[in-house]
This record gives structure tokens, C-alpha cells and sequence, in this order.
């Protein structure tokens, strides 16, 4: 057991140790290839319209010859510095301007003694890490033919060093080219990041509503709306905005903290909300002090503490990585690498600890991995619905299964019913016929053995038994519940057999048609009806002396109850007589009272000097069993 168990941490070790490598190498990769970005030549006009030497002069009048770019600055606390030299102007190439490729961080240019641009004016005053070229248009009576005088000058409040890249001077059309790319990649492409993060923060604030419990989107939600509102409602050229442009610098990226153990699925440590702290600390240091100690507090407690919560991430990551993280924590380490390598390049361009151009790239490579990292949880956000889609399609596959399976089973179930219902509707068709055909032709064979005089004929009897086959065939018969419809045979026939005694039949319809329908009427409820109407018919024809018999349907609703219908058998005859003291005993009434009993319904009998009547009431909804007597 121990031999295994240890065989089995050494695999585990050296699988650390491999993804250790892995990812380290990678982030090694990474940095690389960022910093030989940083080296990659940025669009200039021809070298022929470049001014180089130039003289630079200190705020006390001395003046020195420096090569440009210029990267250092004279002694002293000086705001302002002077460059100046001269270019030569050929009329007939259109109009001439200056431009220049970087500065530090304002600068204004005149030409003759005339001011003709000035960067401390726009939106984009004081903002040292725009990147932003300036191009200025000499008008034309400022312009002397052959030698002009060109003054730069450049504006940087301490600690900021000054810095002067470059000066070109020539046709407007030469020099234009260049400013308008450099403004694409500096000015245009950061204002369309920006807009991707409001973009991207509204999509994932509405993901984060729908779900609340994934910590991740809101914590991203929030850095990315803090980094846009920081941009678009603060000015970088406003002492007074400078320490709460700090707070919000450092207010992202502790959320961006956050976010990274959110992502990771980590518990948030119980110090995270220590790296607020240095926020907090810039604006109330200001209150100390000027605008000096302004700078001073934004640059000691911004830069360094973004720097910091960097490190921060890149660690958790790559423990993460190293412990078996998928390609989502490479991808987000990666990020983190750019960011730290592209803070440290800033940091030391600022500090003027570089040589080369100073440019920097922390803010676009900021934007650019927040919008990165918002795509990738909006990516799993939609690789989450499409998991959701797919279970949605095999339940949906799954609930048909089941439902056919269920149709099935109802199917058989149904067929099982069918057949039992079938079954017992044959058994009562066989009592029926055994009841009355069995018992006609039982008769029948009796009256056949007969030959004494007074003998019912044979053939009366075999009518009879004719009559009650015809009965039962028509009450087989699917008539669908209507009542109406199942009698029109029973009364063509009764019709006729009253006609053969010389009796009228007065058939009355008193109800509405859809009364006459009942969904629960089976055969072997019209046979028990018929039955029991032949019965009442045949004792009027046998005892009344009627001359008229009367069938009725009819609607009854007595108070306190819902209608019924009534099938009512009245003759004009001579009424039951002697025989009303025991009708139980004549004329079959007790079997009447028991067909009317199977099928729930109720039966009258009533008799007076005008004759009699056999009234039955049907009940609401027929049983689907026989009642009991």
C-alpha cells in the first residue's frame, strides 16, 4: 500500500513539475515577445524633414546643443524647457507644418516668435501616457523664404522628466501620414477600447443579474465600469481630479483581484480588502499637500500598487496552472505576464530609466486584457447555454421516449379495458338473450308439443322471439349516446305491431334535441329500456282496450334539482283496476322496476279511469356497471 501510494506521488510530482515548466516557459515566451514589440518602429516622415541637432535652453538663459531624441533633463526643478533650431522654407510644396512624433507632456510650438500649437490646450492636456503626436500648420504669413526659427516648448511638472523625441518641419502632405497613423493607434484605437469596455460591462452586468451567485462576472462588471467611468468623466489635466483618478486606478485592480479568485473558484482571502487601502490614501494625502504632493502620492501609491495586485494574479494563477488549471488559466496567465511586463516598461520609461522613445503601452494592454477576460466569461456564459441547449435536446429526446412509451402503455392499458368492457357487454348481451330469445324459444319448443285446443299458435311465439332478436341487434347498434337515434328503430317496429291490433301510436318529442344525448349510454342500457318500454307496451296492448298509445320524451326539472329526461307510455284505456291493488304481481312490473334499476333510472306507474301511465326517468349519467336492484 505505502509502495503505491508513494509511486503514486511521484507521478504527481513530476506532472507538477512538467506543467511548472510549461507554464513557466510560456510566460517566459510571452514577455519576449512583448518587450520586442515595444522595440518595433512607429511610422515617421522622411528622415530629410527631421531637425536634429537642436539647442536646448534652460530656464536661466544657458544653451547647449543635444542630439534629439533628448532624454535628459537639465538640473533643477525647472517646468519648462526650450529646444530650439531652424529649417529652411521652399514656397510652391503647399502648406508647411511641424510635427512632433512624442513629448513630455505638454509642448507648444512657434515658429518666428509665433505660437502656432499648443497641446496644454485640448482634452488631452497633461496626459503622459497618450502617446499623443502633435501636428501643427504654419500659416503662410508666419513663413519667411529660407531660414525660419523654430522654438519647442516642453512642459513637465516634477518628478516627470522632460523629453523631447523629435522635430520634423516640411510640406504638411509629407508629415501627415505619419500623425494620422500614430493618432489610429494612440487616440482612436484607446477610445474604441473604451467603448468596448461600457459595452462589455453592460453585457456582463445583465449576465451577472440573470446569475447572481457567479461572483466572477460581477467583480469584472465592476472594474470594467469604474475603468470607464475613470476615463470618460475624470481629466487628467485637473489637479483637483488627479488623486481620485488615482483611487479609481487602484480601486480596478483590486476588483481585478477579486475577479482572478472568483475565475479560479477560490474562496476571497479575508486581506483582499487591504488593497483598497492605497486608494483611499492618495486622495487623503492630496488634502496635505499641493499639486506637487498630489503627483507624488499618485505616483508612488498607483503605479506600484497596480504592480503589486498584478503579482497578486500572476501567483494564484500560476499555482492554478501548475495544479492542473485548463487553457482558460494559460490564457488569463498570459494576460497577466503582458500586464506586469508592459507596468515595469512604463515604470522605468517614466523614471527615464530606458533608452529609446518613451511610449507606453500599460493602458492599451490593460484595456485589451480586461476585454479579453470579458470575452472569455462571456464565451463560457454562451459555452454554459449551449450545454443547457444540448441537455434541453436529450431531455426533449428523453420526454418523447417516455411519452411513447407512456402512449403505449396507455394503448395497451385501453385494449385491456376494450377487451374486458367487451367481455362483459358479451356476458350481458348473453343474459339478455338467454332472458328473453332463450326463453321464446324455450316456448316455443313447449307450444310445438302442444295439441290441445286453446294453445297459444306457434308462429305468435316465434314473432315474439323474432321481435326480441330484432331488439337486442338494434341496441348493439353505435348510435354514439343519442337517445333519439337509438329508438327509431324500436319505434317503427312498435308502430307496426300496434297497427296489427288496430291500436294508433302518438310518438311526442318534448325535449331539446342535445338533451336527448348522453356519452354514457351503452347497449346494454337501450336493451334494458327497450325492454322494459316493449313490456309496458304489450300490458296496454294485452289489458287496456287503449285505443291510442302515446310515447313521450320529454324535459322535467323539479325544484332543488337538475332537469331529467322522461320517457313517459300512456294509453287511454281502462286504467290497471283490480290489478293496481298488487301491481308486483301482473302484468311484469316488478321485472320492469328491475330493468329501470340497472340502468339508474326510476319508475312511475300510474293509473286512473283514463287510463295508465308508465312514466321512467332517466338518470343524469348512466352507470357503468349495473345498479343493484
Amino acid at each position: 500500500m505505502s509502495s503505491s501510494a508513494g509511486e503514486q506521488n511521484r507521478i504527481h510530482g513530476r506532472s507538477r513539475l512538467a506543467s511548472a515548466a510549461l507554464y513557466l516557459g510560456l510566460q517566459m515566451l510571452v514577455a519576449l515577445i512583448a518587450m520586442a514589440c515595444f522595440s518595433l518602429p512607429l511610422p515617421a516622415p522622411p528622415e530629410k524633414f527631421a531637425l536634429n541637432p537642436v539647442s536646448r535652453i534652460a530656464a536661466g538663459g544657458a544653451e547647449q546643443t543635444v542630439d534629439l531624441p533628448d532624454f535628459s533633463s537639465p538640473k533643477g526643478d525647472e517646468a519648462e524647457i526650450r529646444y530650439r533650431t531652424q529649417f529652411t522654407y521652399s514656397p510652391g510644396a503647399g502648406p508647411w507644418a511641424v510635427f512632433l512624433p512624442r513629448f513630455l507632456v505638454d509642448a507648444a510650438v512657434l515658429v518666428n516668435g509665433n505660437e502656432i500649437g499648443n497641446s496644454g490646450v485640448g482634452l488631452s492636456a497633461g496626459k503622459a501616457q497618450l502617446n499623443l503626436p502633435l501636428i501643427a500648420t504654419i500659416p503662410s504669413a508666419v513663413l519667411k523664404t529660407g531660414q525660419n526659427q523654430l522654438d519647442i516648448l516642453v512642459r513637465a511638472d516634477p518628478p516627470i522628466s522632460k523629453h523631447l523625441e523629435a522635430v520634423y518641419a516640411g510640406p504638411e502632405s509629407e508629415l501627415r501620414p505619419a500623425f494620422n497613423t500614430r493618432t489610429k493607434l494612440f487616440v482612436v484605437l484607446p477610445q474604441i477600447f473604451s467603448a468596448w469596455r461600457v459595452l462589455l460591462g453592460l453585457i456582463l452586468a445583465m449576465i451577472w443579474a440573470s446569475r447572481p451567485l457567479e461572483y466572477d462576472y460581477g467583480f469584472l462588471t465592476l472594474a470594467l465600469l469604474v475603468g470607464a467611468g475613470r476615463l470618460a468623466f475624470l481629466d487628467y489635466n485637473s489637479a483637483a481630479a488627479l488623486p481620485y483618478i488615482g483611487m479609481l486606478v487602484v480601486f480596478e485592480s483590486a476588483l481585478f483581484v477579486s475577479f482572478a479568485y472568483a475565475f479560479l473558484g477560490r474562496k476571497q482571502p479575508g486581506w483582499q480588502p487591504l488593497l483598497f487601502l492605497p486608494g483611499v490614501l492618495i486622495p487623503l494625502l492630496s488634502l496635505a499637500g499641493g499639486d506637487t504632493a498630489t503627483k507624488f502620492a499618485f505616483l508612488l501609491l498607483g503605479p506600484p500598487t497596480v504592480l503589486f495586485q498584478a503579482g497578486i494574479i500572476a501567483v494564484i494563477l500560476a499555482r492554478a496552472a501548475i495544479a492542473g488549471g485548463g487553457k482558460e488559466t494559460y490564457i488569463f496567465g498570459s494576460a497577466m505576464t503582458i500586464i506586469i511586463v508592459t507596468v515595469l516598461h512604463d515604470a522605468a520609461t517614466l523614471m527615464n530609466l530606458l533608452p529609446g522613445p518613451k511610449y507606453y503601452f500599460s493602458v492599451q494592454a490593460y484595456s485589451a486584457m480586461l476585454i479579453a477576460c470579458g470575452i472569455l466569461l462571456a464565451a463560457r456564459f454562451v459555452q454554459a447555454l449551449r450545454k443547457i441547449d444540448g441537455f434541453a435536446q436529450q431531455l426533449i429526446v428523453k420526454i418523447a421516449e417516455a411519452e411513447e412509451k407512456l402512449k403505449q402503455s396507455f394503448a395497451r392499458e385501453e385494449a385491456r379495458k376494450r377487451a374486458e368492457a367487451l367481455s362483459a357487454e358479451r356476458e350481458r348481451l348473453m343474459r339478455d338473450l338467454h332472458d328473453g330469445l332463450g326463453g321464446q324459444l324455450v316456448r316455443i319448443v313447449a307450444l310445438s308439443e302442444q295439441d290441445h285446443e286453446g294453445a297459444v299458435p306457434t308462429g305468435e311465439a316465434a314473432r315474439a322471439a323474432l321481435r326480441d332478436l330484432r331488439l337486442v341487434i338494434d341496441a348493439m347498434e353505435d348510435v354514439e349516446g343519442d337517445l333519439l337515434l337509438a329508438l327509431a328503430s324500436w319505434r317503427e317496429r312498435t308502430a307496426q305491431h300496434l297497427r296489427v291490433h288496430g291500436i294508433a301510436l302518438d310518438w311526442q318529442v318534448r325535449a331539446k334535441p342535445s338533451d336527448l344525448t348522453f356519452p354514457d349510454l351503452r347497449p346494454w342500457h337501450m336493451i334494458q329500456i327497450m325492454r322494459l318500454l316493449d313490456e309496458a307496451v304489450t300490458n296496454a296492448v294485452r289489458h287496456s282496450g287503449a285505443a291510442t298509445i302515446s310515447i313521450i320524451l320529454r324535459t322535467e326539472q323539479k325544484a332543488g334539482e337538475r332537469a331529467r329526461i322522461h320517457i313517459t307510455v300512456r294509453d287511454d284505456g281502462r286504467g290497471l283496476g283490480e290489478a293496481q291493488s298488487n301491481p308486483p304481481g301482473k302484468f311484469g312490473l316488478a321485472n320492469m322496476r328491475k330493468r329501470a334499476a340497472l340502468c339508474g333510472a326510476t319508475l312511475t306507474i300510474e293509473s286512473d279511469v283514463y287510463g295508465v301511465s308508465v312514466d321512467l326517468a332517466l338518470p343524469e349519467s348512466f352507470p357503468n356497471e349495473p345498479s343493484p336492484a
